[in-house]
């Protein structure tokens, strides 16, 4: 009776052998992302005392966002979703041991940092958008909301400690310390999702070497013809450009703002990752009695109010609460973001339409060049006040330029 009960519940989608599988190894990916983004920056900044060069490193890793989301669509499709899963895993294991090797050697430098940024960068294109359209393949569009949830409260969780595990990993043993850890956590991920492979391998058959053109025509003119669709990959591009590049300056915050250790640094993203789960237990709620489109436009704009009042703050607990904040904002960007777009995408268009969404999370490394020189002119705090404000102001044209984003439940192919 227990079983039952359990299995009519949200968390149904756990009956799912591969869906667990899928679970846990995008929970120690997330662990990794959320440990590599401090350590980086760390790292980087630690060697050059630069804040433009913690953002031109920045860039390098979210650069391949913009160069592979013409191809990441086809990719996906051409290889099969499961086999990409496993090799972006791969790949990511691959950068890990190189910035051990560079580490432990004594050769590490801002160039070569980059350079293995850049890979890490090109496996989480291609991965990220996998992961995402795999979803509706193994629970079907009925669980898919479902599903997503579940994997955002436990990658909060991976928000949450991720950032102090790197943050104390990086005070008792270097950088080298925290990369080694990273390694042993991917290697785990690649274990659980080898499985995956014994599923059948869909994949298309078109040419690839056409591909890329093909599907980057058809995903924008179905994007087009999609009122709704349109103004999440707007709202996506805005925030990519003008806020989320301020996870980059987080250490200049904390040495030169806040006057703060690398502990501290690692408890800031920690302060947004425990905002984010309490945001994911306020949307599982919400979303029963308001519409999505509307919590994502809503959660976007608190998340853009909490980054001004972080920005413009030189009192640390103060600060930990307004990242506190923005992190419950950017969990329903973050999962509704997807969510939207693959409720209203066809089964035919989901890969391509993923892709486009590629393109749009590659603002990102156009906002970390932009933030890093004015930062390096302005100051990080009038910066990203600034950015933070004009993102938050072109979100409320999206939602009176283009409504029917009130509307997006409805499930499409």
């Amino acid at each position: 009776m227990r079983l039952q009960a359990w299995q009519q519940g949200p968390l149904l989608p756990l009956v799912v052998p591969d869906f667990r599988r899928l679970l846990i190894g995008t929970v120690l990916w997330w662990q990794c992302f959320h440990m590599e983004m401090v350590v980086l920056g760390w790292l980087v900044f630690d060697l050059t005392n630069s804040p433009w060069t913690v953002s031109l490193v920045s860039f390098c890793r979210t650069l391949p966002l913009l160069l592979m989301g013409l191809f990441s669509g086809p990719i996906i499709d051409y290889f099969g979703r499961r086999r990409v899963v496993i090799a972006a895993q791969a790949a990511n294991l691959c950068a890990y041991l190189a910035m051990i090797g560079l580490l432990w050697s004594g050769a590490a430098a801002p160039w070569n940092i980059a350079i293995v940024a850049f890979c890490l960068g090109t496996a989480w294109a291609i991965d990220w958008p996998t992961r995402r359209a795999l979803l509706p393949d193994i629970l079907g569009k009925g669980q898919m909301v479902d599903g997503m949830l579940i994997e955002s409260f436990l990658t909060g969780i991976s928000r949450i400690i991720g950032p102090a595990i790197a943050g104390g990993l990086i005070a008792r043993f270097g950088a080298a310390g925290c990369y080694t850890f990273m390694a042993l956590l991917s290697i785990s991920a690649l274990s659980v999702l080898i499985p995956l492979l014994s599923a059948p391998i869909a994949r298309k058959t078109m040419p690839f070497q056409l591909a890329p053109w093909v599907a980057l025509g058809e995903g924008l003119r179905y994007v087009r013809s999609n009122q709704t669709i349109l103004a999440v990959l707007v709202a996506t591009l805005v925030m990519n450009l003008w806020v989320f590049p301020y996870s980059s300056l987080l250490p200049v915050f904390a040495r030169n703002v806040l006057h703060q250790g690398p502990v501290q640094l690692g408890l800031l993203s920690t302060g947004t990752g425990m905002g984010s789960f309490l945001g994911l237990l306020l949307m599982n709620r919400l979303r029963q009695r308001y519409n999505i489109g509307a919590l994502f436009i809503a959660g976007t704009g608190w998340m853009c109010i909490a980054l001004i009042m972080f920005a413009l703050s030189h009192y640390y607990p103060f600060s930990w609460a307004m990242l506190f904040c923005a992190g419950m904002g950017m969990s329903y960007f973050g999962t509704l973001q997807s969510a939207i777009i693959l409720l209203r995408t066809s089964d035919e268009m989901r890969s391509r339409v993923m892709g486009i969404l590629v393109l749009a999370i590659g603002g990102d490394p156009l906002g970390q060049l932009q933030i890093g020189s004015l930062a390096e002119r302005f100051g990080v705090q009038a910066t990203l006040a600034g950015q933070a404000s004009a993102a938050g102001l072109v979100l409320a044209l999206i939602a009176f330029l283009l409504p029917s984003l009130r509307q997006p439940e409805r499930q499409d192919g």
